[in-house]
């Protein structure tokens, strides 16, 4: 259905050629799903894009060709390639939130794709939206129809691209890591409602992953792709049981798997926990539909209890809205507690005056999510690193400074050259080290870790995870580490917290919860994550 023939993308960087997809070829027939799987900078999403001529501009294609049942696309005017996206290939992006626009209502931005290749409107465009927005699971779809994108979690931002993507029943799909940073119970409904859509339609698809647990779940066949180039392909089943490059092996090494092999073992925890936190609740303000409508508050977390000891990792795990990100910014005084007590090294952080608390957060640091959203990008390295030296008026003199940074970032894993560069000139691998560095160049006792390795491909994934155990051991760190990868966890925990709708519903040794576990709740976490054979 679908034929790439010796696809070569080039990008032009300061006058010079460079091959980031190199001579692929590769054919993807009606009903069925190949898979592309690869680290970062492989040409995954680079070969997608080509497909539907919506490359960046400093890429260009080279040679080759891009059949779509005999016709070649990359020779077909923009008028008829407009024609094409959304009705004969529908593009399910990475990032929803970047995909959608802002300002258009939910229903508006799918009613485009109907009114553009199916001509509706009116009365028969408002109900097909809706059916569109019942049919990927969005609940109550009258009253989300003229919601914004803001309005809508992650996972449901997903499903709203997927119903703009399958709105005018195109022929192909291709989906672009569709479930990246989600947890792994909506990873799982996500990836139930593509199969679902492409057994009813007949649907040929293209999928990109770094994940190979959804690709074993996902492929008919796979296509394996490393620097721009193809290393490997077949079925999925010959791939998975006898994998012959030494890449695709690697992949299959460093993947993390929820086995009690991949477990640490208990950590001795002993004298007066770092972290003691008790009874807290924090809640937000949220206005009802109506302007004039009574300002409600909603729970976040809800009666939260835990203890972090030194030189232990406790990991805080659950689905998106379950209030982790809330409780570990709540423990940086990042955002205010309606009621609760947070000690650290024995004092009340929220009964710290503002200096005193500027140095407790000297022993109390974080590494964000998104590395590049949390630097400036303006600053180079070594000042982003320094700059919680020099608020805290550590190493005063510049060459100190820059000398701790250098060793900083050798510890890392980073070359201490690199440090007069800027965050927009790394991998997102390289700006998570560079986060941690950050976080260690003032000696914490505990860093608070939200999903720091979520949108990670699993190679630089393992390093961290590699990098993280060794500074703990090292130096006694301790860990609150936030995820919904529950094989990070098998890897990474000594305990383990389970939330659910803002309230720790279960916790204990790794072991326990993660193979014995007490709830119904954890059980259905568990039995949504998919496994490698």
């Amino acid at each position: 259905m679908l034929e790439i023939s010796n696809l070569v993308l080039v990008a032009q960087t300061q006058g010079a050629s460079t091959r980031v997809v190199d001579d692929l070829s590769l054919s993807l027939k009606r009903g069925q799903t190949t898979v592309l799987v690869g680290e970062s900078g492989s040409g995954k999403s680079l070969t997608a894009l080509a497909v539907v001529r919506l490359l960046p501009p400093a890429i260009r294609v080279a040679t080759g060709s891009v059949r779509l049942e005999g016709r070649d696309l990359l020779h077909l005017s923009e008028r008829e390639m407009n024609s094409v996206r959304g009705a004969r290939i529908g593009f399910v992006f990475q990032e929803p939130q970047a995909a959608l626009n802002p300002v258009m209502r939910i229903g508006h931005q799918i009613g485009e794709a109907l009114t553009r290749h199916r001509g509706l409107r009116g009365r028969l465009l408002r109900e097909r939206v809706l059916e569109l927005l019942a049919a990927v699971g969005i609940p109550e779809p009258q009253r989300r129809f003229k919601d914004y994108p803001h309005q809508f979690s992650g996972g449901m931002k997903q499903r709203v691209m997927i119903a703009i993507a399958l709105a005018a029943e195109p022929d192909f799909l291709i989906a672009d890591e569709p479930t990246t940073a989600l947890d792994v119970s909506t990873q799982a409904q996500i990836l139930d409602l593509l199969q679902a859509t492409q057994r009813a339609r007949g649907m040929g698809m293209l999928f990109i992953t770094h994940d190979l647990a959804v690709a074993h779940r996902m492929a008919d066949s796979l296509v394996v792709m490393k620097e721009g180039s193809v290393v490997e392909h077949g079925s999925r089943d010959a791939l998975f049981s006898a994998p012959v490059h030494a890449y695709t092996r690697h992949l299959f090494a460093v993947s993390p798997r929820l086995t009690p092999s991949a477990l640490l073992t208990p950590s001795p925890v002993t004298g007066e926990p770092l972290l003691a936190v008790r009874d807290l609740n924090v809640h937000f303000p949220q206005r009802g539909a109506r302007w004039w409508s009574r300002t409600r508050s909603f729970a976040a977390v809800t009666d939260a209890n835990l203890e972090v000891h030194a030189g232990e990792t406790v990991a805080v795990v659950g689905e998106s809205g379950s209030g982790k990100t809330t409780l570990g910014r709540t423990l940086l005084r990042l955002q205010p507690a309606q009621s609760g007590r947070v000690a650290f090294l024995g004092r009340d952080l929220f009964a710290l005056p503002p200096e005193s608390l500027r140095r407790a957060r000297r022993e109390l640091q974080v590494v964000f999510q998104d590395p590049f959203a949390s630097m400036n990008p303006r600053m180079t390295v070594q000042q982003i690193v320094e700059e919680g030296l020099v608020a805290q008026g550590l190493l005063r003199e510049p060459g100190a400074r820059a000398a701790h940074v250098g060793n900083l970032l050798e510890k890392v894993g980073l070359d201490p050259a690199w440090s007069s560069r800027f965050p927009h000139e790394f991998s997102g691998g390289q700006r998570q080290r560079i986060s941690i560095a950050r976080a260690l160049a003032v000696a914490p006792r505990l860093i608070v870790c939200d999903e720091p390795t979520s949108a990670l491909d699993v190679s630089v994934q393992a390093q961290i995870l590699t990098l993280l155990k060794a500074l703990q051991q090292e130096q006694g760190l301790a860990y609150l580490f936030i995820t919904h990868n529950l094989g990070v966890v098998a890897q990474l925990a000594h305990r383990v917290l389970v939330m659910h709708q803002g309230r720790i519903v279960e916790s204990g040794a790794a072991r326990e919860v993660l193979f014995a576990p007490q709830q119904d709740y954890t059980r259905m976490l568990l039995a949504a994550v998919p496994s490698l054979p």
